[in-house]
């Protein structure tokens, strides 16, 4: 374990409450699932990561707005499963990786031809600053048919904690800004409207997909035709063009080495985005990192992204220790690099210069480009 350097903050009491209701949800997670359009079988299949709820609740009756500046009522979480997400579009590391984790869950549902009962609904907690303008910049970037809806903050945490879900700012930053600590689990609602389980973090792109597939199958939902001939969009070959702007030059090794480095593309007008890199020190002394800066960003600094109970929070670094002959990994849910205000907008394939500064004053330079995550 790397003897990192953190800065404490307080545990939120309310977390306490957040631990309750997953206990709660967990101790009766064996029971049924109710779906009035069609009888289930009798044995719940054994989901990796999902926990129905014996008796679906009903949805807090909440007045939404979409990101198309329409009004998004109960009526438009019924048809279908609905898989809402918490988040907020300042956040640069676990809203952005979910995501785009769940980007990647419906090209497999769509693969297994279930994708049609289901729609992606992220629930904003920061409606302050998520307008549905700013909502409707981010969460298309994802996917066109992914929906955002925010309410008033008082209706919002109503909704939230519902379904079991807490949120709370967190103490602001030297630039102004602020984070929100937030419930990291997905919930689902049911066709009925209700509220009908959870998907506890972390997120992993296979385990929810073969839950929700299995999920439709138990619901007995109808499936419909799908055209085999249809083309399919293959995947982007940006990340393997752009793998070898990354590869170490063995012949003369500096003090610190960046490998694997990349910054995450975000929404266009994005106020932050988070770049992620493994630092090999290939010296016989420790390096410790104090200070970092980039002329295409207002401010950056080392955040550790920290999942307890059920809250995801992010906790500034004071300092990063890479050890002697060792190596530390920035990667998303984790470490990574806050970069707060761009200066213009970075877009797939642009570069950005890090200056990470040591205890000593040096500096170590990377160019790093805007990319999709590196297999």
């Amino acid at each position: 374990m790397l003897p990192l350097q953190l800065s404490k903050q307080n545990a939120p009491s309310n977390k306490s409450y957040f631990l309750f209701i997953l206990v709660a949800i967990v101790a009766i997670g064996s029971g049924l699932l109710v779906q009035s359009s069609k009888a289930p079988p009798a044995k719940l299949p054994e989901f990796k990561k999902t926990i129905l709820l014996p008796n679906p609740k009903p949805l807090v009756d909440v007045e939404f707005t979409d990101h198309h500046g329409k009004e998004f009522s109960l009526e438009q979480f019924k048809g279908k499963w609905s898989i809402l997400f918490f988040g907020f579009t300042n956040c640069p590391d676990v809203c952005p990786t979910t995501m785009h984790t769940l980007k990647q869950v419906k090209a497999e549902l769509e693969q297994a031809d279930v994708w049609h009962n289901y729609q992606v609904i992220m629930v904003s907690v920061d409606p302050e600053r998520d307008t549905s303008e700013r909502l409707a910049r981010y969460v298309p970037f994802f996917d066109p048919e992914f929906i955002g809806v925010s309410a008033p903050l008082q209706a919002t945490e109503s909704f939230a904690k519902n379904v079991g879900i807490l949120f709370f700012k967190s103490d602001e930053m030297p630039n102004g800004g602020y984070d929100v600590d937030h419930g990291a689990a997905i919930i689902l609602v049911n066709p009925e409207g209700q509220y009908a389980g959870v998907i506890t973090a972390p997120h992993v792109e296979s385990t929810i997909s073969a839950d929700l597939i299995a999920l439709s199958e138990y619901a007995g939902v109808n499936q419909t035709p799908v055209d085999s001939s249809a083309s399919k969009t293959s995947p982007s070959n940006l990340a393997s063009q752009n793998e070898t702007s990354n590869v170490e030059q063995e012949s003369a090794l500096p003090k610190l080495t960046f490998k694997q480095a990349w910054i995450r593309p975000a929404p266009p007008g994005a106020s932050s985005m988070a770049a992620y890199f493994e630092l090999r020190n290939n010296s016989d002394q420790d390096i410790i990192i104090e200070q970092s800066e980039s002329e295409a960003f207002a401010m950056t600094m080392i955040h550790n992204t920290v999942v307890e109970d059920g809250i995801a929070s992010m906790q500034h670094m004071d300092s990063l220790l890479v050890p002697a002959n060792g190596e530390v990994i920035l990667k998303p849910l984790g470490m990574h690099m806050m970069l707060m205000q761009p200066k213009q907008e970075l877009k797939l394939g642009d570069q950005a210069e890090i200056i990470l500064i040591d205890q000593d004053g040096q500096q170590y330079v990377q160019n790093i480009s805007v990319r999709p995550e590196p297999k």
